[in-house]
């Protein structure tokens, strides 16, 4: 695969990150010029600037026109959005179910018949491909689906956290969907949708921890596999 610029911005971010983190560059002390940078690093202006220019943006640098560019903060830790893309299959479906059990009773308590609307407009596309056998437009349909139905919360932070775990989920989900894709007659998301639309918080919960759990095994079987 060809290294494209982006993904020289973002190794450049990681070592300037690795070495906040090893204290190279301590808190207050100045970055080397980015001449330097350029020669020690073998990338250019423009890489170099975006990927101070993202880390200034964390809060970990600060750039001082005129004067150079100043470490602000120590990096403790990775950010989250490259934490998840680290992240283990056991660990995404985790953290999924504590955010969706929450998710699917605030939406049944709050969705309105816009949201409503959008969350069956995925239902319907996420059955029609599982019916057909495109298992990737149905995760893609699937994925969308949850989002819709996160956004139903109408809490704007929770909709964005799930959206921006999203991308993990489906890199997860792909990996079970591989080992066990859901049947075509599976009605467990349109009980859910149906629990939702009637206001039922209770049922939601407890139709997403029957999918949970299908999902559980799947989980199982998969790492039971992996052993053998």
């Amino acid at each position: 695969m060809p290294i494209t610029r982006q993904r020289l911005v973002e190794q450049v971010i990681e070592y300037l990150r690795q070495q906040l983190r090893a204290q190279a560059y301590p808190v207050g002390s100045r970055l080397p010029p980015e001449p330097q940078l350029m020669a020690q690093l073998g990338v250019g202006r423009s890489t170099v600037r975006e990927a101070i220019r993202a880390l200034a943006h964390e809060g970990l640098l600060e750039v001082r026109q005129g004067d150079g560019t100043y470490v602000r903060a120590a990096a403790v830790a990775e950010p989250l959005a490259t934490r998840l893309r680290q992240a283990k299959v056991n660990e995404v479906h985790e953290v999924r179910r504590a955010l969706e059990l929450e998710v699917v009773a605030l939406a049944a308590e709050r969705r309105t018949d816009d949201d409503l609307a959008v969350i069956r407009q995925w239902l319907a596309a996420r059955s029609a491909a599982l019916a057909n056998g495109d298992t990737a437009t149905a995760l893609h349909a699937d994925i969308e689906l949850h989002c819709a139905i996160a956004r139903a919360t109408h809490n704007p932070i929770l909709s964005d956290l799930y959206r921006m775990f999203a991308t993990t989920l489906r890199d997860a989900l792909g990996v079970l969907w591989d080992a066990a894709a859901p049947a075509s007659d599976d009605r467990s998301h349109a009980d859910l949708v149906a629990a939702i639309e009637a206001g039922d918080a209770a049922m939601a919960i407890a139709v997403t921890r029957q999918i949970l759990a299908r999902h559980d095994a799947t989980l199982t079987a998969f790492r039971a596999g992996d052993d053998g």
